[in-house]
């Protein structure tokens, strides 16, 4: 039975939780502590918690410092904030220490989906070799302060390109690397130096995606990456698949969902890259090492050096902070779209063009491009793309991607 453990100094709140998710019962073990002296008490006591949803602000021992203790007693625990009042100090202790960050009131229906989908995950780790991997890295990214400031504006009431545009300009890093990516990565004849005309032009769906991955490699230490690491070049592919990506699915669809989700699903889709080079970078050296002795693909060598792959531990993570299955889908298998039973993530078979697609196909051509001979390079997966009935496709979607 899957178990969670709710936090929060109002008993009121935890009853209201009890009542709210009494229908769960059968299938999720649920306590409550009533600080968080009380639910470390509880932990030890009851070994064996999946998840723990915590309020920030309590007496006595604060929700982050708490969620510091699970951290360091039970680093496998998914760590849920569920806290009002987040203010810009509230959120960066927040986002020291948990995966996900819920604003009070929360949905209840999305509170439940929230914890099903992390109880599923919980569950895919049991027999995976991507756990054993992550225990050796320590802690996981939490979800970046930036970005849940704006999905908490994407999904409001009624959510305004303004005040997104406000939320970026506040933060000098991060409105420069916007204009930058208008600047360069669009086909606007005049400089635009404006951060609101640029949120414009990109649009909410993007513009996330884009200080998602933006903020994730803030957050990197270029001096405790692997050495054999290049961040400006992992920078520069990953918004190129990013583009490609959302060329095919524009070419394929209309459908807007699709086509936002293979434009997140390129930008990220080898974060696990950046991962793996900051948390293991010892070990990663010996990934790139053996791809170049052998001309193997980064993906082979991973899995013969480590065990896993960047494109599991990238899609375990962004699974975490609860983006979109079709965007963890298109991370996780864009290397092999047919995938391997071995994998930690399995989906039943495709029957019409998605994000993976975009993806897979993205990919492939942006390492046609590239002029390293260092490493084996990707292949086509023509047996995924004729199952699709698109494998005369691909000649079309790269001359649209040449002229992107």
């Amino acid at each position: 039975m899957k178990r969670v453990l709710f936090v929060d100094d109002d008993e009121n709140l935890l009853n209201g939780l009890k009542h709210m998710l009494h229908r769960m019962r059968s299938s999720w073990h649920m306590s409550f502590a009533t600080g968080g002296e009380q639910a470390l008490l509880l932990m030890e006591a009851e070994q064996g918690f999946d998840v723990v949803v915590s309020d920030l602000h309590m007496p006595g021992m604060q929700g982050a410092e708490f969620l510091g203790k699970v951290c360091e007693k039970s680093p496998e625990m998914i760590r849920i904030v569920l806290s009002a009042n987040l203010g810009a100090e509230s959120l960066i202790e927040a986002a020291n220490v948990a995966h996900q960050i819920l604003a009070k009131p929360c949905d209840p229906d999305h509170l439940r989906n929230i914890l099903a989908r992390a109880f599923t995950l919980c569950e895919r780790m049991k027999n995976s070799t991507v756990k054993t991997t992550l225990m050796r890295m320590g802690t996981l990214p939490s979800v970046p302060v930036l970005y849940w400031r704006i999905m908490e504006e994407i999904n409001s009431p009624e959510p305004s390109l303004e005040r997104v545009a406000q939320i970026i300009s506040k933060d000098p890093g991060m409105t420069a690397k916007v204009l930058k990516l208008v600047n360069t990565h669009t086909a606007h004849k005049d400089r635009v130096s404006n951060v609101m005309y640029a949120t414009h032009m990109l649009g909410l769906e993007n513009l996330k995606s884009f200080v998602l991955m933006a903020e994730l490699f803030e957050n990197v230490k270029e001096d405790e990456l692997s050495e054999g690491f290049d961040l400006d070049e992992l920078w520069e592919h990953g918004l190129t698949v990013g583009e490609y990506a959302r060329c095919i699915a524009e070419f394929e669809t209309t459908n807007r969902p699709i086509i936002d989700d293979s434009y997140t699903a390129g930008l990220l889709h080898d974060i696990g890259l950046l991962i793996l080079a900051s948390k293991l970078p010892a070990e990663f050296d010996e990934v790139l090492a053996h791809a170049r002795d052998h001309g193997s693909t980064l993906i082979q060598a991973e899995k013969k050096v480590l065990g896993v792959t960047h494109a599991e531990i990238g899609a375990y993570l962004l699974d975490l902070w609860g983006l979109a299955d079709d965007i963890v889908k298109g991370i996780s298998h864009h290397f092999f779209p047919s995938g391997d039973p071995d994998e930690m993530y399995t989906f039943e078979e495709e029957e019409s063009f998605t994000p993976l697609t975009a993806v897979h196909v993205a990919n492939y051509f942006c390492e046609e491009e590239a002029a390293t001979e260092d490493y084996g390079k990707a292949e086509l997966d023509m047996v995924y793309l004729e199952g699709l009935k698109l494998g005369d496709h691909v000649g079309h979607w790269w001359d649209l991607c040449r002229i992107a």
